[in-house]
């Protein structure tokens, strides 16, 4: 069989960003995230058993570890709104897994690695706690880098005055009730 004529080019991305920016970090690519759900009839399962149940939880594209602070990543080539509620979802996804009980108590910071910018998307990276990080080497096989959308014109915000807090809090493995 030949070699591969197409590979990921996010993860081509992802790939080069990690090693380029992180060479040090402790990393983990493609990982599954969350608590493993119960298995009917199986009192006591055995670690196979409950890596076997993790086949539905969520992929993150990385983790990595470096200084101290826990980092999950998601790469896109085209940025898309929907990246915020991914990394807030893996976060608490993450926070809550048995697997990563070691780095529990550890900063968790949250990165959008995107290759064309959106800037109607860019401006929002803030409000979620994210680090919008916009990189565009020269790999072989990439399109030119684009910028997609204009930046909105209103600072205003039609949510709640205290969602930002609310995230802080969960991004640092509190409820929404505690301060």
């Amino acid at each position: 069989m030949g070699a591969r004529q197409y590979t990921n080019r996010e993860w081509k991305l992802l790939s080069w960003w990690l090693a380029t920016f992180h060479p040090r970090a402790e990393i983990l690519m493609n990982v599954r995230v969350g608590n493993p759900p119960p298995i009917a009839g199986i009192a006591n399962p055995t670690p196979a058993e409950l890596n076997m149940t993790r086949v539905r939880n969520r992929w993150v594209d990385a983790i990595y570890v470096e200084d101290g602070i826990v980092t999950i990543v998601e790469a896109k080539m085209q940025p898309d709104p929907g990246i915020f509620s991914q990394l807030i979802h893996y976060a608490r996804k993450f926070r809550i897994d048995p697997n990563f009980a070691a780095w529990q108590s550890l900063p968790l910071h949250l990165v959008a690695l995107v290759y064309s910018d959106d800037p109607s998307v860019s401006q929002e990276a803030s409000w979620y706690g994210v680090q919008w990080v916009v990189w565009q080497p020269a790999l072989a096989g990439f399109l030119p880098a684009q910028v997609l959308g204009t930046a909105i014109a209103s600072e205003e915000s039609l949510l709640p005055q205290d969602w930002p807090a609310r995230l802080s809090r969960l991004l640092n493995g509190k409820s929404w009730s505690q301060s």
